[in-house]
């Protein structure tokens, strides 16, 4: 575009036949502006300092004006390149001030040399469009430049968001049952001298975890887990009573959605994994129930025995725990608390929607790359 004004400029200028002595004087004025109008559109140009500005900005002034001299109204458009460089470099509203002077100025060649009124208008719209075309299109460049940069950060994010639900995930996926492998390893290795009937239903029981742990680990690779609360909770009984710890289940809610039933048995499934490593319990009582009228939620708590004060919650200083559930079950807008409550009882309660929303399924849906963060 720059080249083409200033092609049709000196292509004015040679209209007019001037002296041949104006023609190469025209000719390095016409180069200085174009090399000028180039850094002044670039994207370094926004780091200058207000000398640097002020000086460039003086010498683009110079080979405006001073060409007028010589060729008459002719270079007039030369100021419209002018004009786009103010908007350009000045800082604030004496960018448009000083943008409407050099329009404003350039009606003084035509008055004084007494041209016609209709191509005084015509200098002065043409400067001020090629104003603003200079000042778009270059600050176009910029935003061009930005959103590129905008989108390689946003790639990075994506990549930081899908480390953290990765992690998330095999925390979730292998903490209970790492530690249920846990303790039937050690179970069977204390009863397979005196007990090795029982020591054989353990090593089954845990051949069986180990089996269902490659399968959501498969699962999990594949960018979608889903999972039942009620399968969850029957082997959370089952691991549970292998510890001594007596399990009463309790469930009173109605259908659920893909989406909330998965997020309630990872509930459960980290729930049993801080009783099994922070508590000296020996019961346990997972429940649910219906509530809200107007909306349908469920409510699910888990309420153990054998806590004491350090047994974590919501909020506690690292791990990816209830810390990761929290920001879990917001995704399907449902809250998470937990504390204790009394008598070393620790509660974990947790409220979802029944049946997920749009903006749930937004939320994480699964794709072939993985969970969609919103």
């Amino acid at each position: 575009m720059l080249g083409c004004f200033s092609t049709v400029i000196f292509l004015d200028v040679l209209s007019e036949h001037p002296s041949p002595h104006a023609v190469p004087w025209c000719m390095a004025a016409l180069a200085v502006a174009v090399t000028l109008q180039v850094q002044h559109s670039s994207l370094s140009a926004t780091r200058w300092s207000l000398a640097r500005r002020a000086a460039s900005l003086t010498l683009q002034v110079l080979v405006t004006y001073l060409p007028l001299l010589v060729v008459k109204q002719e270079w007039g458009g030369m100021a419209g390149f002018l004009a786009g460089s103010v908007l350009l470099l000045v800082p604030g509203i004496l960018s448009w001030v000083l943008f409407g002077a050099v329009i404003l100025s350039i009606l003084v060649p035509g008055i004084v040399l007494g041209a016609d009124v209709l191509d005084i208008v015509y200098l002065s719209t043409s400067t001020m469009v090629i104003g603003l075309i200079v000042y778009g299109l270059s600050h176009l460049s910029t935003l061009v430049i930005e959103l590129i940069t905008a989108r390689e950060d946003l790639a990075r994010l994506a990549v930081v968001r899908e480390r953290l639900r990765f992690a998330s995930d095999m925390h979730d996926l292998l903490g209970f049952q790492l530690s249920a492998i846990t303790l039937k390893a050690e179970l069977a290795n204390r009863m397979v001298g005196t007990q090795p009937d029982e020591a054989h239903v353990e090593l089954t029981e845990m051949l069986d975890i180990c089996r269902q742990t490659l399968a959501d680990v498969r699962g999990m690779a594949h960018g979608y887990r889903q999972l039942s609360l009620a399968a969850e909770a029957r082997q959370v009984q089952t691991a549970l009573a292998t510890a001594q710890i007596r399990t009463e289940i309790d469930f009173r809610h109605g259908p659920l959605s893909a989406e909330a039933d998965t997020a309630l048995a990872i509930v459960v499934r980290e729930a049993a994994t801080n009783v099994l490593r922070h508590s000296k319990a020996t019961r346990c009582r997972i429940t649910t129930t219906a509530v809200g009228t107007v909306t349908s939620h469920v409510r699910l708590c888990v309420r153990n025995d054998g806590a004491t004060a350090r047994f974590p919650g919501p909020r506690t200083v690292g791990g990816t725990g209830l810390a990761s559930l929290t920001h879990r079950l917001s995704a399907l807008h449902g809250t998470l608390t937990a504390g204790l409550t009394g008598d070393d009882e620790f509660e974990l309660v947790v409220e979802v929607p029944s049946q997920a929303d749009h903006r749930t399924v937004r939320a994480w849906a699964p794709t072939s790359q993985g969970y969609t963060v919103a």
